[in-house]
């Protein structure tokens, strides 16, 4: 319970401390830099998510797989803008998995 306190009042400092317009582009022409810089933010989840795919084929499947990757596709969704209009179809996978796991154990 601790960690999702913690989650929390980390999500809620940077909604904060955030600016509103996060990027300023000031020509149309974007260098290398900048598109590199764009997809930046998939570099955590994708980690992630090579990193449980392996752990998921070494290991024997368990009703926890669906939703750890549904949850890691979700942070993919949210980080890159293009692919925003599949995250309620990602979030309503992961919360379909949740449920399953939910009955499993009740």
């Amino acid at each position: 319970m601790l960690w999702f306190i913690v989650a929390i009042i980390a999500a809620s400092i940077m909604f904060f401390f955030t600016p509103e317009k996060a990027v300023q582009h000031a020509d149309n022409s974007p260098s290398f830099f900048n598109k590199l810089s764009q997809h930046s933010l998939l570099l955590l989840p994708i980690t992630v998510l090579t990193w449980l795919i392996v752990a998921i084929i070494s290991a024997p499947i368990t009703p926890f797989a669906g939703t750890a990757v549904g949850f890691v596709l979700t942070s993919c969704a949210v980080a890159l803008p293009q692919l925003h209009r599949y995250l309620a179809v990602i979030a309503s996978l992961t919360f379909a998995a949740l449920l399953i796991e939910l009955s499993l154990y009740l």
